[in-house]
């Protein structure tokens, strides 16, 4: 999996695929993948499995920023640029904050899926809130949604049913 992609679309959709993945190993279908913005290749990736593990932190994009940090030795994540396929919740986008990834690109936004996903009520926007947070390096976060947005939603249609029937 460990390849080099080149176009947005085409990294979101091997996040699609972890989430895809993740699924069918019982958790929920929101997938994650982090690359070096120096070689472009895929360095690390994780799925959504709080149901699974019962760790409400293992968000598809903390597992993948703990995969990558402990891949490579480092909580300096700042050559890199995470893609998930749902629009982070405010736990991680900090998580991306704290380990410096200065680009966070997504692709269903919180209006295109169930709102029990998400803890914050109201409307919040990553990509306004971005502008707040502290990299540490004197740079400004960038985050931006909708790549693949109507096949990132898919993945998630019927959550609430599934969770229900739980």
């Amino acid at each position: 999996m460990y390849t080099k992609i080149m176009t947005h679309e085409a990294y979101m959709q091997a996040a699609i695929e972890v989430a895809k993945q993740t699924r069918t190993q019982g958790g929920t279908a929101i997938g994650a993948v982090l690359v070096s913005n120096k070689t472009g290749e895929i360095i690390a990736s994780g799925g959504s499995s709080v149901g699974i593990t019962h760790d409400p932190t293992s968000h598809a994009e903390v597992t993948c920023i703990r995969n990558a940090s402990r891949m490579l030795s480092t909580d300096n994540l700042c050559d890199c640029t995470i893609y998930s396929t749902l629009e982070p919740c405010m736990m991680c986008l900090s998580a991306a904050t704290w380990a410096r990834i200065p680009k966070v690109y997504f692709g269903a936004y919180r209006k295109d899926v169930d709102a029990s996903l998400f803890d914050i009520k109201g409307f919040v926007s990553d990509e306004r809130q971005a502008t707040r947070m502290n990299l540490r390096e004197d740079a400004q976060m960038q985050v931006h949604g909708g790549i693949l947005e109507a096949e990132c939603a898919q993945l998630l249609q019927g959550y609430h049913d599934h969770i229900e029937a739980a």
